[in-house]
């Protein structure tokens, strides 16, 4: 559900042996028609800026010296900011175990066929990083560590998050321009951002949750909050939820705050937003206790579900099926009558 980070495998060596092994095999014409059709990235002709570019974050400024054709992407979601630029990755991180990620739906027209060769889900794979001959890695939703960032950068110039904003909360337009510049598509990005906001500016004037408190929240045997920094809760906050700042607060500089049993009291928000299935959750005393339970207010996420996976994303591709998705849910939640009864999830 949430993002993870664990280390990346430490096999620098065999990495870069990798990449000299497929850069020698590149020269000899070697590959077979089935590896051209999977892992064949976009063409550069899209790119409209002069290169080389220059991205600047938290570990430093990276130049790409020429229009990226073959992309990997080891963000979480950084897959769907290239597709959104028109960018199919040769490569992409999978968002979560068991899910196949090639299948959502809001993606479906701009893969055009295509699936990306997985490349690492918790941990990520350098030596099948380095086999895609990458011209450049996205990672700006990837939570890499410097040393993560060095072990990269010594395979193709890599992007990662910015200092600016907590890990996982860069805010979606920032993103996506940032992987504009990457890709020297910074006119596409402007668009694209400015279309998806007009978007999200609709359903604002449809329904306004101004007055109205949400919390994000995740739980079963543990429970989490997600902080208002978090790239999920962003999306409420754009149809005017604010987040209790009792959650910010726990939260500090991380992205989500560990929430015990004894202070379940702090999901009782006016609109709760819950990963976890509503009968296992309704069986603890605890949670079955609070007023946004008791009242009806609370949407209940399948994690495996396409809602929350397009939440999970939070890109500009989810972002217009997921509102589309939860705003029937949400006006039943916050409506003020314990006998509306929230909706299932649309289906695709």
């Amino acid at each position: 559900m949430s993002p993870h980070r664990r280390r990346l495998l430490p096999h620098l060596l065999l990495a870069l042996a990798a990449l000299l092994s497929g850069l020698i095999l590149a020269a000899c014409g070697g590959g077979s028609d089935d590896e051209a059709t999977t892992t064949k990235g976009t063409a550069a002709p899209g790119a409209t800026d002069a290169f080389p570019a220059k991205v600047t974050h938290k570990y430093g400024t990276t130049t790409v010296p020429k229009a990226p054709e073959r992309v990997v992407a080891v963000g979480y979601n950084d897959q769907d900011f290239a597709l959104a630029l028109g960018v199919v990755p040769v490569g992409a991180r999978q968002f979560q175990a068991g899910i196949d990620i090639t299948r959502r739906p809001w993606a479906q027209a701009s893969l055009k066929g295509a699936r990306p060769e997985l490349v690492g889900a918790e941990e990520l794979n350098l030596e099948r990083i380095a086999s895609l001959r990458p011209d450049l890695i996205l990672g700006i939703y990837s939570g890499m560590t410097k040393d993560e960032y060095d072990r990269l950068s010594q395979i193709a110039p890599t992007v990662a998050q910015t200092a600016d904003h907590v890990d996982f909360g860069v805010p979606w337009p920032e993103q996506a321009r940032a992987t504009g510049q990457a890709l020297g598509r910074t006119a596409r990005a402007k668009e694209v951002v400015a279309d998806v906001e007009a978007d999200l500016a609709e359903a604002k004037g449809v329904e306004d949750f101004s007055d109205r408190t949400l919390v994000l929240a995740s739980g079963g045997k543990e429970f989490s909050a997600f902080a208002s920094a978090d790239l999920r809760t962003r999306l409420f906050t754009s149809l005017g939820f604010t987040t209790p700042k009792a959650i910010d607060d726990l939260a500090g500089k991380q992205f989500y705050a560990s929430i015990s049993q004894e202070r379940l009291d702090l999901l009782d928000a006016d609109v709760l937003v819950i990963y976890g299935k509503q009968a296992e959750l309704e069986r603890q005393p605890a949670f079955a206790a609070l007023d946004v339970v008791k009242e009806g207010r609370v949407v209940y996420l399948d994690e495996s579900g396409d809602l929350a996976n397009a939440l999970g994303f939070s890109s500009p591709l989810s972002i217009p099926y997921a509102v589309e998705r939860f705003l029937p849910q949400l006006r039943a939640a916050a409506d003020g009558d314990p006998a509306t009864k929230v909706p299932a999830a649309a289906a695709r």
